[in-house]
């Protein structure tokens, strides 16, 4: 059996598995493709090239471009495939969840309400904006690619995303609901003390 890794390599291999690329490449294929579900900067990617070049597992050549520096493509070996059969074979490691805006809403009785629906707002907003790159990535992106035999995948991991999100921006609007009750009923309780405090002169 594979031994485990933190599957950064593995997604270099994968991705050079369907083409030739150089490290920029890579990095913004990672971005178009699996980067709602997996993320590689650029100071992880050049890095595992390397050692994927000392271990046989891709090779390298220079590309000459007219008017622009050289590029550096990386390829997958035979050795190459191997490793990212073997990983894909092995069962996804259980993810550990940490979620920062869960974690203040669990403490939420410490903080005031205004303070959680700013947080919430701004989550919806952010992967409002995720899920519609998402959807456009199903309609166009792979649609165009259709003719990958990868295609039917990618599009099996976007739709998880797009229902992902949308099952979170549910719970948002649900949460935010619930939130302005919590500042409402609070409002409302500072007011009955200032008038009692008034009437009480």
């Amino acid at each position: 059996m594979a031994k485990r890794s933190s599957s950064s390599m593995e997604v270099l291999l994968g991705l050079l598995a369907i083409e030739s690329m150089s490290g920029y490449d890579l990095g913004v294929s990672i971005r178009a493709s699996v980067g709602h579900i997996w993320n590689e900067s650029y100071g992880q990617i050049y890095p595992n090239l390397k050692k994927l070049a000392a271990g046989g597992f891709v090779t390298s050549k220079t590309e000459k471009q007219k008017g622009k520096p050289d590029r550096r493509i990386y390829s997958i070996t035979k050795k190459g495939n191997e490793r990212l059969k073997q990983w894909l074979a092995i069962p996804p490691q259980p993810e550990i969840a940490r979620n920062e805006l869960l974690l203040k809403l669990f403490f939420g009785a410490q903080s005031s309400p205004e303070i959680l629906i700013g947080f919430v707002e701004r989550m919806m907003e952010s992967e409002g904006a995720v899920l519609r790159e998402l959807t456009r990535l199903g309609h166009e992106e792979i649609a165009q690619n259709a003719h990958y035999p990868g295609a039917p995948y990618w599009k099996m991991a976007a739709h998880f995303g797009q229902m992902e999100l949308q099952a979170h921006l549910r719970w948002a609007e649900e949460t935010l609901g619930e939130l302005r009750k919590i500042a409402r009923k609070q409002r409302s309780e500072v007011e009955v003390r200032k008038e009692k405090k008034h009437a009480s002169r």
